[in-house]
């Protein structure tokens, strides 16, 4: 009888090792290496033994484009261009493609469908469109493992469900805590916003909440472990989730492992076996000038038509768009795309924007939280949505103008597997967005429905 085993190391890195040989690991992100312009770290390190495992690894499955997911220096020092990478199929190919590029063997999978990798241990994986994310299956000796690093599954809530009824036991391996991982560096009339972050959640409640919507067995906190060490971003890390209160909260009828556990999975379940817990990465703090960032450093002429070219398509795209500061020069769409006063301006440095821009990352500036959004006086605006038509849309899905957008949009609400939930899932996504931007001065309202959108 073949031994299968289950490490969770780094952010959002499990491995899967059958008889002392490792199988498939997912997102590896190196503690050596920073993500989102030198913004983010690993929180921990990986220790040795883990290391030895990703090296050796021959599939490597990646949920998503952003760098503490898919660190193109991390891959390339495992080696990756000797493995087979691993994708869920999506609207669009970039990832397969960059992939490709760099020099990697990549598989789409298709939505929904096994395939065997080893004896013992077979994988199937399911696209999350509109966010360009996905979600892995892992099933090993009539268990289930579901990886759904830091996205939902609505899209696909009905196959879930059923591979988590058909299954003995059942982890959930997933991200849930304050909620810094996103653009929280906001002003309204000069003025600081806190985030819902500064309410601090309990973060075990919220993991066993959505465990118990799939009717899962036991659950893990994944996806979660970061911090800030770029000089502009430090400011965030009062927003990030101690791991010493990732338990708060936790539901009794779902069993608990804790982060960077090692789990022996059997025909009885899953057992926790002794592992070296990883000790605090101690990566050093280092200046934006390190990454070619200089605050007061203007845009050529020729690179402010670069932005405004950028700006112009988002509003062909959104009917909705806004200016971007650099230095000390405002730049905004042009009046025949958008003729309205912009409602936000997002001020960020030059080298980090152009990049961004050029490389299909806008996303990676609001993650990165060391840019500013400064809501204008008496504007009501949506600015989570205009910044997902740039992020999401335009750079993940390759949307062009509002008929790509139609048609992107139309194959989106066509991959739900159950059409109620997709209509659901819709209203309760523009309702929090909408409240969100209308209550955004308001932390302590806002925690209270954040606690009440999980439920649904």
């Amino acid at each position: 009888m073949s031994e299968i085993k289950l490490h969770t190391c780094g952010n959002a890195t499990l491995i899967i090792e059958r008889d002392s040989k490792p199988i498939i690991a997912t997102d590896p992100w190196l503690d050596s290496h920073t993500a989102y312009f030198g913004s983010w770290s690993t929180s921990h390190k990986i220790p040795s033994f883990h290391l030895d495992l990703l090296e050796k690894v021959p599939f490597i499955w990646i949920s998503h484009f952003h760098p503490d997911h898919l660190n193109l220096r991390s891959l390339l020092k495992l080696k990756a261009r000797e493995k087979t990478i691993l994708i869920s199929y999506q609207y669009s190919s970039r990832v397969a493609e960059d992939l490709r590029k760099a020099g990697m063997r990549v598989i789409v999978l298709p939505p929904r469908q096994f395939i065997n990798l080893a004896e013992g241990v077979d994988v199937a994986t399911f696209p999350i469109l509109k966010t360009v994310d996905s979600v892995l299956l892992i099933k090993c000796k009539k268990n289930l493992i579901i990886n759904a690093n830091d996205t939902g599954w609505d899209s696909s809530s009905d196959f879930l469900k059923r591979e988590v009824a058909r299954s003995q036991h059942s982890l959930l391996l997933k991200l849930a805590g304050y909620g810094d991982a996103d653009m929280i560096n906001i002003f309204k009339n000069n003025k600081f916003i806190e985030p819902i972050a500064a309410t601090k959640p309990a973060p075990g409640g919220l993991l066993t909440l959505q465990a118990k919507k799939l009717k899962c067995t036991h659950a893990m906190h994944f996806s979660s472990f970061h911090k800030y060490v770029r000089e502009d971003s430090l400011w965030a890390n009062r927003y990030t989730t101690p791991e010493t209160d990732l338990k708060r909260g936790w539901d009794k009828k779902i069993g608990y492992f804790k982060q960077f556990s090692s789990i022996l999975i059997t025909e009885d379940g899953f057992k926790k076996i002794p592992t070296i817990y990883p000790t605090k990465n101690d990566l050093p703090i280092h200046s934006p000038e390190k990454y070619g960032d200089k605050w007061d450093e203007e845009l050529t002429d020729f690179e402010e038509k670069f932005v405004i070219k950028y700006l112009n398509k988002i509003a062909q795209v959104n009917k909705n768009s806004f200016s971007i500061k650099v230095g000390s020069r405002l730049v905004s769409p042009d009046q025949k795309f958008y003729k309205a006063k912009s409602p936000f301006i997002f001020h960020v440095p030059r080298k980090s924007l152009l990049r961004a821009i050029k490389s299909n990352i806008f996303d990676d500036l609001l993650i990165g939280n060391f840019a500013k959004v400064y809501i204008l006086e008496n504007q009501p605006v949506n600015f989570k949505n205009t910044f997902k038509v740039a992020s999401k849309y335009i750079d993940n899905a390759g949307v062009n103008n509002l008929e790509e957008l139609k048609k992107f949009l139309w194959v989106y609400r066509n991959s739900y597997d159950n059409k109620l939930i997709q209509i659901k899932s819709e209203i309760k996504v523009k309702s929090r967005d909408l409240i969100l931007s209308k209550l955004i001065s308001n932390k302590k309202t806002l925690g209270v429905l954040k606690n009440m959108y999980q439920r649904f």
